[in-house]
């Protein structure tokens, strides 16, 4: 007999928090593209990008280019934000001091440089004075203050790991009986960032911008697709993983190799050093947010993580399998 199991929604990601993370930028975002498509008829050939400390250009491109940017970079910080809100332990006001400071500042400059530009007749005409910078400061430090006295509350029981007791459990598989466990990982901001990556690559291959920038952005896009989508599975092979699109590199461990499987609350920072497929003294693993990690034993004495959904499930069934291996090897 055989089963597999399908894939359920994401889970452990503190409610509200990554929207409070991304709103602002995106926010900021949407005002500069639409001030650009406001003002662009009005744009010369090439836009002053940087001005110096008197207030004159001194750096040039395409407004494309400049938009582009702009608009990136705010809609990366936002899903930077949501991202990090998802699956860290980040104090609630430092979430609002890192949402609303910057999305502030650059919410300010970005229009404020763009309609500079459609103000002149070419771009060395540009003129920025330096009261726009302390203007967009200010503001920034004000939406700071006022990040510090918004209302918090504490994340939910259930995703706060600190000092929770593993959690074991069987399956109890009859004799004979073949099972195999799958479930998908997938984090729709790695998805939103590798999109986002292509899109300024192919922007800036089109207006003749400098080619090891957008080599350097699809290689990114390229690698995030490694890990924005994967596939875990667990049966008497041991647990898999391998990523959805690309199908390798395949990596995991062996049955044999696993002594015993449990679940434990989990945080990418805080038990792997960071998000993605990480290697640190006597653990590996692979997390892309917080939540029930399923976590190995190896025979060896190391450890092997992996943050999915149903991740009890899994547990229960390398459980039983290392348990009928036990039995095996004994008989």
């Amino acid at each position: 007999m055989s089963a597999m199991t399908s894939a359920a929604p994401p889970a452990g990601a503190r409610r509200g928090y990554p929207l409070i993370a991304a709103a602002p930028p995106l926010i900021a975002a949407v005002v500069t593209a639409a001030v650009s498509a406001a003002v662009w008829s009005r744009l010369p050939d090439r836009v002053a990008t940087h001005v110096g400390g008197t207030g004159e250009p001194d750096g040039f491109a395409h407004p494309a280019v400049l938009v582009t940017v702009s608009v990136l970079l705010l809609a990366g910080w936002g899903a930077g934000g949501a991202w990090l809100a998802g699956t860290a332990r980040v104090p609630a006001r430092a979430l609002y001091c890192g949402a609303l400071a910057p999305a502030v500042l650059l919410g300010y400059l970005s229009p404020a440089l763009l309609l500079a530009n459609a103000a002149a007749d070419q771009a060395a005409d540009v003129r920025f004075p330096m009261w726009h910078l302390a203007i967009a400061a200010g503001a920034a430090l004000a939406a700071a203050a006022l990040a510090l006295v918004l209302p918090t509350r504490p994340a939910p029981e259930g995703e706060r790991g600190d000092g929770a007791a593993p959690r074991t459990s069987t399956l109890g598989l009859r004799p004979g009986e073949r099972v195999v466990w799958q479930r998908t990982v997938h984090s729709w901001l790695l998805t939103a960032l590798q999109g986002a990556m292509v899109i300024a690559a192919v922007l800036i291959a089109a207006v003749g911008g400098d080619t090891g920038a957008w080599i350097v952005l699809l290689g990114g896009a390229v690698i995030l697709a490694l890990t924005t989508r994967v596939r875990v599975s667990a049966g008497e092979f041991g647990l898999a993983l391998r990523p959805a699109l690309l199908g390798v590199p395949r990596l995991g461990v062996p049955l044999d190799r696993i002594a015993a499987a449990e679940v434990r609350p989990t945080s990418p920072l805080k038990d792997l050093g960071g998000w993605g497929y990480r290697i640190t003294a006597g653990r590996r693993g692979f997390a892309v947010r917080s939540g029930d990690g399923l976590w190995l034993e190896l025979t060896d004495g190391k450890q092997y993580v992996v943050v999915v959904d149903d991740a009890r499930t899994a547990a229960a069934l390398l459980n039983d399998l290392i348990a009928r291996r036990s039995a095996h090897s004994e008989g």
